[in-house]
């Protein structure tokens, strides 16, 4: 048995997902007698959950878990582990780089974290718990969650869109969508316990139900939470502009529970890099979603993301993206710099945009939706 004063820390990096994931792996642990530790200085056990969509991610946990090297030298029954998207993408690399971590393990197979924990206490050694996704696994979870005021409930895990500067397909592996009742059931008990704001989470939200033996989609399961909601706010991230449309919007408006905040990622108003990136829609279809939502759901926001400095990207291709995003007006934007990420696609082809003019293009684009965000607000 493990005893109860035993102590975890777990640092999250990254999305809504990787936060989800890190707190179904702190129920878990916490059925087994593990209480939280405000420091990881003073844990049995610090856990890293990854993200690998950057590399900027990736760097931030190589320095973050490289300071711990000396405190498991003078404590060497400490435990790290790394979990998470980085364990999949790096794999025996991070061992080579941090020999003192201690196990990895991906996102498909974080249910097995407290079973590999034991091991490592019983001198099990290096572990490696990769490649659930390959399977088409999705990890279960203990049911005996503690939330907040706001929660999230992964509805469908994995991408089968293969965009192609994106790692995601390779680390959280094909689409695997969840039985309806399966997250209704989930969604009255967090209601139950007094949840009163619940996030949907996919990769894209929109593929939702594909692939399921009961016929559903998206929409449908809106409509059958929006009939358990008992007054809770639901939203949801993310959804893909290929599949997004007048369906969604409809719902957006019509049920009472939904959430009004669409997260539409366009990353770039060139149809070329567009195309490259393998989105599957143009920029003019992009801007036509966007009118059909604010002229259907007439308080709603819109937000998105942004990639500049994509291998090919001219000074025209980037004006095309400032030009878009000063038309569309978003409600927020998130800008990244294009990076290099293992397995995708874009690998192969020249990272041309020179650090120094990703920057300014970023800086550019940061200005230029700081200002429309000051409009908004006057």
């Amino acid at each position: 048995m493990i005893a109860k004063c035993q102590l975890v820390y777990i640092k999250t990096f990254g999305c809504q997902m990787n936060e989800h994931d890190s707190e179904r792996v702190r129920d878990l642990l916490s059925g087994r007698g593990y209480r939280l530790a405000d420091k990881p200085e003073d844990a049995d056990v610090i856990l890293f959950n990854t993200c690998s969509v950057r590399e900027h991610a990736e760097d931030r946990v190589y320095g973050k878990v490289g300071g711990f090297e000396k405190l498991k030298k003078t404590r060497p029954d400490l435990i790290i582990g790394i979990l998470g998207c980085m364990a999949e993408a790096r794999k025996d690399l991070i061992f080579r780089k941090l020999p003192h971590v201690d196990f990895l393990c991906g996102p498909a197979d974080l249910d097995r974290v407290p079973g590999i924990i034991d091991k490592i206490k019983n001198g099990a050694g290096h572990i490696m718990c990769l490649g659930g996704h390959e399977s088409g696994r999705l990890p279960e979870f203990s049911e005996n969650r503690c939330p907040g005021n706001n929660v999230y409930v992964k509805i469908i895990e994995g991408c089968n869109n293969f965009c192609s500067y994106c790692v995601v397909p390779y680390v959280r592996g094909r689409e695997r969508s969840r039985p309806s009742k399966e997250i209704l059931d989930e969604v009255r008990r967090l209601i139950e316990k007094g949840a009163g704001e619940i996030t949907l989470l996919g990769q894209n939200v929109n593929s939702y139900g594909r692939g399921l033996k009961e016929k559903i989609d998206f929409v449908g399961l809106l409509k059958k939470i929006d009939r358990i909601a008992s007054g809770a706010k639901i939203g949801f991230v993310t959804s893909h502009p290929k599949d997004a449309g007048v369906e969604l919007f409809r719902a957006m408006r019509d049920l009472k529970s939904i959430s009004k905040n669409l997260h539409l990622p366009m990353q770039s108003g060139s149809d070329k890099i567009l195309k490259r990136m393998n989105r599957g829609y143009s920029s003019e279809k992009y801007k036509k979603l966007v009118e059909d939502f604010r002229r259907m759901v007439k308080e709603g926001t819109i937000t998105t993301d942004i990639i500049v400095g994509f291998p090919g990207e001219t000074k025209k291709d980037f004006e095309d993206t400032l030009e878009a995003i000063r038309e569309i007006e978003f409600d927020a934007a998130y800008i990244f710099k294009y990076s290099p990420r293992p397995f995708a696609a874009a690998n192969k082809l020249k990272d041309d945009v020179p650090m120094e003019e990703k920057e300014r293009r970023h800086a550019v684009i940061l200005e230029t939706q700081k200002e429309i965000s000051r409009k908004k607000c006057r």
